[in-house]
């Protein structure tokens, strides 16, 4: 089935290649006729440009107003993630200050109490013995 597809496009190349030939030759042949084609095809393609033209420049236009929109857009998000930022920073800064260092603190005389509390025990008793 494949095969027969591919010599379908192969034919249907071929019939298209034969139509321009023989396009090409009826305006050889028929040199006022190309005269009138050649001026049409260059107004179609003059308008074609124009056109072109037109729509870059409004391409242009809109792509300059959302650049604008988006800057106004994201200025306002932007301050918002800075004063997030600088609150969550500021928080971190407080609660490292005032409840981490002074709980690592005394979670460490504790600790340290303990082992001497251990010590001393394991020294009473090794007296006591």
């Amino acid at each position: 089935m494949r095969r027969w597809s591919s010599i379908g496009w192969i034919l249907l190349g071929l019939a298209a290649l034969a139509l321009v030939a023989a396009f090409l030759v009826f305006l050889y042949t028929h040199p006022a006729v190309a005269a009138v084609l050649r001026d049409v095809l260059i107004i179609a393609l003059t308008l074609q440009l124009i056109l072109l033209a037109a729509v870059s420049i409004f391409l242009v236009y809109r792509l300059i107003r959302l650049v604008d929109w988006v800057q106004q857009e994201i200025q306002p998000i932007l301050q918002r993630a800075r004063e997030t930022v600088d609150t969550v920073h500021g928080t971190s800064i407080f609660l490292g200050r005032r409840l981490a260092r002074p709980t690592i603190e005394a979670a460490s005389v504790a600790a340290g109490v303990t082992q001497a509390l251990r010590t001393l025990i394991r020294l009473l008793r090794g007296r006591s013995l």
